[in-house]
């Protein structure tokens, strides 16, 4: 949806399923996405993920979205595939979504 809308302003994403986990269609696969993707993008990936390691899935999926490096951002928090850090995880989404939506209105 991020690539093929214009109407979302930002996205966040935990990386993406590599071929080896899923059977897709090429046309529906998010490597071939990525080109598409020019909005504010922040990825939050585990350090330790085996699934999606940094090195062959999350760090070239990351260049491979066509955002401008300054409105995209790769962070790479405790955990495997499944963050064990919460708190993390949180603070750089509403880190994010405050500096692209605006800090909330108190």
């Amino acid at each position: 949806m991020v690539a093929a809308s214009e109407r979302v302003e930002q996205a966040g994403s935990e990386g993406y399923h590599d071929s080896h986990m899923l059977e897709e269609l090429p046309e529906t696969h998010p490597w071939n996405f990525a080109p598409r993707v020019t909005i504010p993008t922040l990825m939050v990936n585990g350090k330790n993920d085996f699934t999606l390691p940094y090195e062959t899935a999350q760090l070239p999926f990351f260049h491979h979205l066509a955002t401008p490096e300054a409105d995209k951002r790769l962070v790479n928090i405790t955990g495997g595939h499944i963050t064990t850090d919460r708190n993390a995880l949180i603070r750089e989404t509403l880190d994010w979504l405050d500096r692209y939506l605006g800090p909330v209105a108190r």
